[in-house]
Parts: C-alpha cells; sequence; structure tokens
C-alpha cells in the first residue's frame, strides 16, 4: 500500500509540475490553406508600429510558434506572402486556430481570454460593441480593458474615471489599465475650466506661432492630419464654421501632426484651410497631443480669449453651439 501511495504521489507532483511548466508558455498552433507558404510572423502592436517577436516557417499548412508572454494581450498573425494581420488574445496557454486563404481566422480554440476576444473582436469592429458595457460585466478581464482603450477617445474624464474605480484589483499594474490611468492624468489637465497648456510650433511659412499669442480671441484648436480621412470629411464644415464666426472674435488654429509637410501643405490648399496652420512633431508622439490628451483624430478644443478651455469634441459641429451662445 504504501509503495502504491508513494507512486501515486510521485504522479500527481509530476502533473503539477508540467502543468506549471505550460502555464508559463504559449503553443500557437495554426493551420492555413494549401496556397499560403513561407514564413508566419507574430507581431506587437507598440507605439503605433508593428514589432516582430516571433517567426516561423508553414510546413505542409501548419505552422507553430511557442514562448512566452509578460502579461496577456493582443499580438497579431501575419504570413510573409500577404499583407494582412490575424488578430490574437494571447496569454501562456495552448491556442490553436485555422486560417482561411484570405486570412481570416475561422476557428479558434484556447483560453477564455483569447476565446472571448475572438468573438468579440467583429461586434468591435462593427462599431455595435458598447464597451464601457463589455467591460463592467467583466470588471477582471483584461480582454474588456483592451476594448475600451481601442475606444477611449469616447469617454470624458468623469466617464473614465467611475469606470477605472470599477475594475478588479486583479488587474492592477496591466498595461492597459496603466493606458486609462495615463489617459486620466492627460484629460485632468485640459477639462474645461483649465488654462489650455501653451505650445509654439512652426507655420507653414517657417516661422514660430504661439498659442499664447492668440488670446484676446476665442480660439478653436484643430488636431488633424492630411491622411486622416475623418479630418478631410470635417474640412467644410470647419471652413463653414470659420467663415460664420471670423468677424465675432472666432479664429481656428490648425495643429497638424503630419511627417511629410508637402502633404500637409497640399492638404491645406485643397480643402480651402486659411486660417493659421502650425505642425507637430512627433506623429502620434507629439508633444501637443500628449499635453491635450488627443487619441483621435480630428479633436478640437475651444478656448476662450483668457486662454480658458471651455468646450472639447471630436466633431467639431457638436462645439457650434457652444460657440453661437458666446458670439451670436
Amino acid at each position: 500500500m504504501k509503495k502504491i501511495s508513494i507512486l501515486v504521489l510521485i504522479t500527481i507532483l509530476f502533473s503539477a509540475c508540467s502543468q506549471q511548466k505550460k502555464s508559463d508558455e504559449y503553443k500557437i498552433t495554426g493551420n492555413v490553406p494549401a496556397d499560403i507558404t513561407g514564413k508566419v510572423y507574430l507581431q506587437e502592436y507598440k507605439n503605433r508600429k508593428y514589432i516582430d517577436l516571433d517567426s516561423t516557417e508553414i510546413v505542409d499548412g501548419k505552422f507553430t510558434l511557442t514562448g512566452s508572454v509578460s502579461e496577456p494581450a493582443v499580438y497579431t498573425i501575419t504570413p510573409s506572402q500577404k499583407s494582412k494581420r490575424a488578430q490574437i488574445f494571447l496569454d501562456n496557454s495552448p491556442l490553436s486556430m485555422d486560417l482561411t486563404s484570405d486570412w481570416e481566422i475561422a476557428n479558434l480554440e484556447g483560453s477564455e481570454n483569447a476565446e472571448m476576444f475572438y468573438r468579440v473582436l467583429p461586434e468591435n469592429l462593427k462599431g455595435t460593441l458598447n464597451p464601457d458595457s463589455f467591460l463592467l460585466a467583466n470588471p477582471a478581464s483584461p480582454v474588456a480593458v483592451y476594448f475600451l482603450n481601442r475606444n477611449i477617445y469616447k469617454y470624458d474624464y468623469d466617464q473614465l474615471k467611475s469606470i477605472r474605480e470599477k475594475l478588479s484589483e486583479s488587474l492592477n499594474g496591466h498595461s492597459y489599465v496603466r493606458e486609462i490611468e495615463d489617459n486620466l492624468l492627460s484629460l485632468e489637465n485640459v477639462l474645461p475650466g483649465k488654462t489650455a497648456p501653451d505650445f509654439a510650433l512652426q507655420t507653414m511659412k517657417g516661422d514660430t506661432l504661439a498659442l499664447s499669442s492668440l488670446r484676446g480671441k476665442y480660439v478653436l484648436i484643430d488636431f488633424w492630419a492630411s491622411w486622416c480621412p475623418d479630418c478631410r470629411i470635417a474640412s467644410p464644415e470647419l471652413v463653414r464654421l470659420y467663415n460664420q464666426y471670423k468677424d465675432k472674435n472666432l479664429t481656428v488654429l490648425g495643429v497638424s501632426i503630419d511627417e511629410d509637410r508637402e502633404r500637409w501643405l497640399n492638404a491645406i490648399e485643397k480643402d480651402g484651410l486659411v486660417w493659421e496652420q502650425v505642425i507637430s512633431e512627433g506623429g502620434w508622439n507629439s508633444n501637443e497631443l500628449k499635453a491635450y490628451a488627443v487619441r483621435w483624430l480630428p479633436t478640437s478644443y475651444l478656448i476662450d480669449p483668457q486662454g480658458v478651455i471651455i468646450g472639447k469634441n471630436i466633431e467639431v459641429t457638436k462645439l457650434e453651439p457652444k460657440i453661437a451662445e458666446l458670439l451670436n
């Protein structure tokens, strides 16, 4: 009896150790159609760029990637043959998937996080997901925090603060939660009633223009870029608004994050943006975007003649009632 007990104990301990080892690693197994060959890359999206983390060859319509991640998060699987990416939620557990010729995931099996992400991603892409409701129903899920962050530009300071307070403590320290906390710190500095952070940037002519030099007027700061479709769609409304109120003490200041100066200048001319324009270096990492907690383009801030913030919106037309109230 003692020998059997010892054998059982050793088996249990070995099984526990094996399970522990598995929990420290992921193993991604993929099946792809015969027409897809070459390499597959595991990529991370960081600072608005895709970074290769690992790669492997497709062999007989299959590929396998193994490794470990420091925290559960979203990654992409990308074939060398196509310029397409399949998003996955990866934690240190097995993950298997079937991909189509269009590099879409047709079937996926994995951890609770991985399968939840796979189910919910189509809703987010279609715009039918309510991120805050989904997060409040799953306050301990890093998947839910990810989807909130992808839509974080829709929330003001008070809404975001309320959501953060309801998150499970088990998520403290996760990079997705820190992203919310960083946004709260930025948003707190540009709440209505706060003095607008000053900046001095290069104009189209090559000289420097400071925001503070426009004191005495109502200023509509328009954060935009020539490559931003929503910005270009909004241009006619911005032109109309400017023409309607330019003689009533309102001016507009365009702040672009373009990195191609010629493209920036061409867009200004084509869209008829006749107000002052400056360019902020660094793209999405520009100091001005960080200072004004800009997570979406276009984003507009309304500043009063004393330099105090009195309004913000990603749709300039939603600031028009406030402008009309002040200037009519």
